[in-house]
């Protein structure tokens, strides 16, 4: 009985931790955008050891030169530490549709990140799977 009554709080703790990894992406999204306006708006910057490519609006592109999008790259941009809750990143997943893209981070506790970029616009959404 004391393990099924752990089992609530354990989702919970999942729930928060995923939660917590968007808001820390989040931030580093604004983190960046802010560092751009300073700099200028440049169309390169150099950060945090990374040689970033941005966009018009001031995101960091997860584009490589040769146009391939790379959500692995744009993960260790935004959220080094790739865990969530010491739940291990098992998949990473990228699909470009006309001037947007989505990449999805799938992880072993059933946490989905969704990050949605359409024209200038970014979005990211947490989704837990219903075990």
């Amino acid at each position: 009985a004391f393990v099924h009554s752990l089992k609530p709080v354990e989702q919970q703790a999942q729930v928060t931790g995923a939660k917590l990894a968007k808001v820390w992406m989040q931030d580093s999204v604004q983190r960046y955008r802010q560092a751009w306006i300073v700099h200028g708006e440049p169309k390169h910057m150099s950060m945090d050891g990374f040689e970033l490519d941005m966009t018009e609006a001031g995101l960091v592109s997860p584009f490589r030169q040769d146009g391939v999008l790379d959500c692995g790259f744009w993960l260790a941009v935004h959220y080094p530490q790739r865990e969530i809750m010491a739940s291990e990143l098992l998949e990473i997943r990228g699909a470009i549709k006309s001037n947007s893209y989505t990449c999805h981070y799938t992880y072993e506790n059933g946490q989905r990140v969704i990050v949605i970029s359409d024209a200038n616009y970014l979005k990211i959404d947490v989704e837990m799977s219903a075990e």
